[in-house]
């Protein structure tokens, strides 16, 4: 009898536990493309405390954060009103799976914390706002909401670096702030009307409440309008006017065609085209004169694998990037962010642009338009070619079988096809099939290292190689045979080496090998984030890890002397992601005069643009750079931007990098 009555009692306390937590739970959808791929739940319990479970799925990858989050005194809702945090304990795994595990304490004046890639302490931090490595949404909008609670909306923020808060908009009881200080650029949250988080919108991702998927367009429309508008604003005193006719005069140029240095040459320029490059004259009359102080004058540079934003404009330009070729985007994102380089009303790189041909899967890419047989897939293609793109992109998903009529039809219809190698193919079947190009040098390693079998969706096509290509015989028969057909066949080979290398050999609580030369003159949560590896490199993989790092940079230099063209794209950080893929190349073994001729002029031949662009030549677009260095020598010196000229606008890289926190290069 008496287990009779236990039973009844946990029972009714088991329902008003279900009841109470329904009342203290909040529930969101992460979306993509409209479609839910994850969700983040806040649960308050009694004493004001908060926990939260956050997860999204992308191609097999995804971050899995949990969180435990104390404010400043027990009690429902005390201590909400400033945001501060007393305790916070997160655990979980990142996006590409390294392990999180990460704890902060505040006790007065004095906080502590650790994680992964760091620990520190605070003797002076009574006001502070800790800022996690690892984060829900919602340890965003509880610094929204203590910076709201700060007399001038600003907060210094631990381990270092002050944020800021705007109030910018507001649609259906949701207002949309901009917090300033986070990064190179303003980061957006929705409240609602209590200031409790609403959603995050994020290009093609969203969040919002459970069940409000109504919102996430309405989010997006407003917040772009905003971020375009602030843009613009920025923009407008970092952009300097050129007159109709004009002289960069004093400069070395740098013919990229014969790797040859035009010692003291003078650059005219009519109406956005050169006009003459000889030798330097000691007046130039009737026309204004910059004078280029010696420095060396190369063509701007491309970035042959990007994912472009407005953001990410300025970032290019400072880098003298003048050029960027887009690997997916879908369309109205791409035709926007164009259209606003292209006008000049924000700062950033002339574009082209491959359409991604993806197939439905749960892997698929985040693009609204899938295909689900060979003839959606195929009229993906001609929708492309209708809307003026010179390039398609196979993805993962595509199911082979529709891969050869897809390229048949883009050939047809005068597009280039590139993409990566859709899973159970393997590079050479894909070569095979027609094939122009193809994008990330892992691939080229798993036609050796996976089956036909493996599923190449899903984060093995990094783990594999990471683990394998160590021990793949570069000089053996059949990668020779291979790398002979990729040449036979004028394949070209976008490698982004970069990012394999900086993901093999970057331990968490390092500064990134890829990034390190460059960390200090960030703002200080952009260098912080330098410090997160994105796989879990430890002791006991690293040296396989590194090995396999450098064979990465030895199939660079195999593809190079063997005659494959190569284009340098980086699918990272935007301009300083180019520098460090470049700086590869050399390592790997490519002179600095062929390496500055595959980031120039090679790229504009790949896209068929050579005659108009990619070198300081006569009749060519106005789309150089001034550098403080000699590249010829070391490619490095691409990192000393001083002047970048685009068409009838030119640029002060120093400016342009003070204007979003980042130290500008010596």
């Amino acid at each position: 009898m008496k287990s009779f009555y236990r039973l009844i009692i946990f029972q009714a306390l088991l329902v008003c536990a279900v009841n109470t937590s329904a009342n203290d739970v909040r529930n969101y959808d992460w979306l993509s493309n409209g479609i839910k791929t994850g969700s983040l739940v806040v649960t308050t319990l009694d004493d004001g405390s908060r926990n939260t479970s956050f997860e999204f799925k992308d191609r097999g990858r995804g971050p899995s954060i949990q969180e435990k989050i104390r404010f400043h005194s027990n009690g429902p809702g005390i201590g909400l009103a400033n945001g501060l945090v007393v305790e916070l304990e997160v655990s979980g795994h990142s996006y590409m799976g390294a392990p999180v595990k990460e704890y902060f304490s505040r006790n007065g004046n004095n906080s502590a914390w650790s994680s992964t890639i760091e620990t520190g302490n605070s003797s002076n931090s009574a006001s502070a706002y800790y800022l996690a490595n690892d984060q829900s949404p919602e340890q965003t909008a509880l610094l929204a909401r203590a910076l709201l609670a700060s007399p001038d909306s600003s907060i210094e923020l631990l381990p270092a670096g002050t944020a800021s808060i705007r109030k910018l908009s507001k649609i259906n009881g949701a207002h949309l702030f901009a917090i300033h200080g986070l990064g190179f650029n303003p980061s957006f949250i929705w409240l609602d009307e209590n200031d409790e988080l609403f959603g995050l919108s994020a290009g093609s991702n969203a969040l919002v409440p459970s069940g409000r998927t109504d919102m996430a367009a309405l989010m997006k429309v407003s917040q772009d309008t905003a971020k375009r508008e602030y843009l613009k604003t920025r923009s407008m005193p970092l952009t300097n006017k050129l007159p109709g006719i004009y002289a960069i005069n004093n400069v070395h140029v740098v013919d990229v065609l014969t790797g040859v240095l035009l010692a003291n040459h003078s650059v005219t320029v009519i109406d956005g085209r050169i006009s003459a490059v000889s030798p330097m004259v000691s007046e130039l009359d009737g026309i204004e004169v910059i004078d280029g102080e010696g420095g060396y004058l190369i063509p701007g540079l491309w970035d042959m694998h990007t994912h472009i934003s407005l953001e990410q404009g300025l970032l290019h330009i400072a880098a003298g990037v003048t050029t960027v070729r887009d690997m997916g985007n879908n369309p109205d994102n791409y035709h926007a962010v164009k259209a606003g380089y292209d006008s000049g009303e924000v700062i950033g790189p002339r574009s082209f642009a491959a359409g991604i041909v993806e197939g439905k899967s749960p892997f698929s890419a985040p693009i609204k338009e899938l295909a689900e047989s060979a003839e959606e897939a195929v009229a993906l293609v001609s929708q492309y070619a209708e809307m003026g793109y010179p390039q398609i992109k196979i993805y993962s998903s595509l199911h082979p079988d529709w891969v050869r009529p897809v390229v048949n039809k883009a050939h047809e219809l005068g597009m280039r096809v590139s993409g990566h190698v859709p899973a159970f193919m393997n590079a050479e079947q894909a070569v095979l099939a027609g094939y122009d190009e193809i994008q990330h040098i892992n691939f080229l390693f798993l036609n050796f290292l996976a089956s036909n079998d493996d599923d190449t969706r899903t984060p093995l096509r990094f783990l594999r190689v990471a683990e394998r290509g160590g021990d793949l015989d570069l000089e053996s028969k059949t990668v020779t045979a291979f790398v002979n057909l990729l040449k036979d066949r004028q394949v070209v080979v976008d490698p982004t080496v970069s990012i394999f290398v900086n993901m093999f050999t970057h331990r968490s609580g390092e500064l990134s090998p890829g990034f390190r030369m460059i960390a200090d003159r960030l703002p200080p949560s952009e260098r912080r984030s330098l410090l997160a590896g994105r796989m879990d490199v430890n002791d006991e993989n690293a040296g396989v890890y590194a090995k396999s790092s450098a064979a990465l940079l030895e199939m660079v230099k195999k593809l190079y002397q063997s005659g494959v063209t190569i284009v340098a794209g980086t699918d990272a950080l935007a301009g300083f992601g180019l520098h460090r893929e470049l700086e590869l190349y050399q390592q790997a073994g490519i002179p600095p005069p062929e390496v500055l001729k595959i980031a120039t002029l090679g790229a504009a031949q790949v896209m068929g643009a050579g005659d108009r662009l990619g070198s300081v030549s006569v009749g060519k677009q106005a789309d150089f750079v001034l550098l403080a260095a000699n590249p010829l020598e070391d490619i490095s010196a691409v990192r000393t931007t001083r002047l970048v000229f685009k068409g009838d606008r030119y640029f002060e890289s120093r400016r342009l990098y003070q204007a979003i926190g980042v130290r500008p290069a010596n």
